[in-house]
């Protein structure tokens, strides 16, 4: 016998949906590269976590968009003209937080890969709109959260 969805069921799917479209705005505004308007998408502070440089709190204040226009201009500088989603998965935590796995491909002029990127974020909704609240990248040969396979070739 089939399952019947119930009303949390709804909400849940609801809050999914919520999420995926504030993830698809959320590369907009990366390829828009207005990185005032971009870094409104991120909490402040927000944690950027990796391997290489651990746990990093991030202000996400006016000398945080200084930098991140400089992490823009090296992506231009090797070719980059915009990211394209190729995946997302989004996971309903709460009313108010959620978790994103995103698959993204950025792509030069030539529509040729630049290269692939997996990431997972903490989203936290904050007087009604989503924020990034943690970032992490997912490497080879990690699947990440709910090991989602990655995209094929």
């Amino acid at each position: 016998m089939p399952r019947v969805e119930t009303r949390e069921d709804e909400i849940v799917n609801e809050i999914e949906r919520s999420l995926e479209s504030f993830y698809r705005d959320y590369i907009d505004r990366f390829n828009a590269a207005d990185v005032e308007r971009f870094l409104e998408y991120f909490a402040r502070p927000y944690v950027s976590i990796s391997n290489e440089r651990g746990v990093r709190v991030v202000a996400n204040d006016p000398g945080h968009a200084s930098g991140f226009r400089r992490v823009m201009d090296g992506l231009k500088e090797r070719g980059w003209v915009c990211s394209e989603i190729v995946g997302i998965k989004a996971w309903a935590l709460d009313d108010n937080l959620g978790m994103i796995l995103s698959d993204v491909v950025r792509v030069r002029a030539d529509k040729s890969v630049l290269e692939e990127v997996r990431a997972c974020y903490l989203v936290r909704r904050e007087n009604q709109a989503w924020k990034i609240a943690t970032i992490s990248e997912v490497r080879p040969p990690y699947l990440g959260p709910g090991n989602v396979p990655r995209p094929g070739p």
